[in-house]
């Protein structure tokens, strides 16, 4: 790849990652790349840039957020601790960087989802979680697709993600693991007060409809977005833009990691 920008997103509560972005600025000097340090969406022009991300899985997030109406590849380089969505490990920054110019590696992309409510819009690469507004998290909800009511949820919620997010805190909440790339959308119920709702996995081109009986938050990746008042709608439905994140040649396997993070029984 003949590489001639890197937007970087670091976390600059890792004094780490602050030490790597001033030798990769002296790396990318010394090459003729410009480094840009970002807080803030950029133009969409792909060419000949990547964009690093240099924290951990939030960081990832992040640049995936900011990064969100375009093409570019997302590299991250992990100066955390678990790391599910980086690609390296902070010693290993200078050699990703290499393998990206001597393109030893691909590119995958990853569905996002799209939010749409009260006030609110915007999409996600892991998950929109809606959950009480009080401090018991409790609220009422109902879902339907389609011109059909698929189930009400009593309970903490009602957690909505990618394939990306099946390993977040749907899992946490008892949702499958969904093999990335993969292309659907996983309505996982949080603390339910009805034994029978299970998670549901729909097909990628379906809309859902959520109904909140009762005042909620909606979080979106993490963050908390705002507030939705009772008898009020979102609608969560595919974003039209991926995110393309880089995958370099002889990186971790999807089950390695599992295995490597969160104890997945390798063999």
């Amino acid at each position: 790849m003949e590489l001639s920008r890197i937007f970087v997103v670091a976390n600059a509560y890792k004094p780490h990652a602050l030490q790597a972005l001033a030798d990769l600025k002296v790396w990318c000097r010394e090459r003729g790349i410009e480094a840009i340090a970002v807080e803030d969406p950029v133009p969409k022009d792909a060419e000949g840039a990547i964009v690093l991300a240099l924290g951990g899985d939030g960081t990832v997030l992040r640049a995936a957020s900011l990064f969100q109406a375009t093409a570019i590849p997302i590299l991250g380089i992990n100066v955390g601790s678990l790391g599910f969505l980086t690609q390296a490990p902070l010693d290993g920054l200078i050699g990703a960087l290499e393998q990206v110019i001597d393109d030893a590696f691909g590119v995958e992309e990853r569905m996002r989802l799209r939010y749409d409510g009260p006030g609110l819009e915007g999409s996600v690469l892991n998950d929109i979680v809606v959950t009480g507004a009080d401090s018991t998290g409790f609220c009422e909800l109902a879902m339907r697709w389609g011109d059909g009511h698929v189930a009400a949820y009593p309970g903490d919620g009602l957690i909505v993600a990618t394939a990306t997010g099946s390993t977040a805190y749907s899992l946490s909440a008892g949702g499958p693991v969904i093999v990335p790339p993969a292309a659907c959308i996983l309505a996982t119920p949080h603390a339910s007060h009805r034994l029978g709702l299970r998670p549901i996995v729909f097909p990628p081109e379906e809309v859902l409809h959520v109904t909140a009986h009762s005042a909620v938050r909606l979080i979106a990746d993490g963050d908390l977005m705002g507030r939705i008042e009772a008898e009020r709608e979102v609608v969560i439905r595919r974003f039209d833009v991926p995110t393309r994140l880089v995958r370099l040649r002889g990186a971790t396997s999807f089950f390695g990691v599992l295995n490597e993070k969160l104890n997945w029984p390798g063999g």
